[in-house]
């Protein structure tokens, strides 16, 4: 996986990075260990080998949003909604 890190000018202080810092760790595992395939895959749908991850800070005033993405396989929609009725969280 190659990690694509934008905007390097946006400060967070010490204090921020200790709230925020689980969810985008939890993101970018999740995006490596399931969203992004195989390289044999990747190949087979005319993907470059290695997969990307995209990391994107930006400051709008007094609000920072940071912005991650992959260019893996995407969500199954069908699966997840099987899941969610399963679990019963929707019927």
């Amino acid at each position: 996986v190659m990690i694509d890190c934008d905007g390097g000018d946006v400060e967070l202080d010490r204090e921020m990075i200790e709230t925020i810092r689980d969810p985008p760790t939890h993101i970018i595992r999740n995006a490596i260990d399931h969203g992004i395939e195989a390289p044999a895959a990747r190949l087979a749908s005319g993907k470059r080998e290695i997969g990307l991850i995209a990391i994107a800070a930006r400051q709008t005033g007094n609000t920072i949003a940071i912005l991650i993405s992959d260019d893996g396989r995407g969500l199954d929609e069908e699966r997840i909604a099987e899941k969610a009725i399963a679990t019963g969280l929707i019927t």
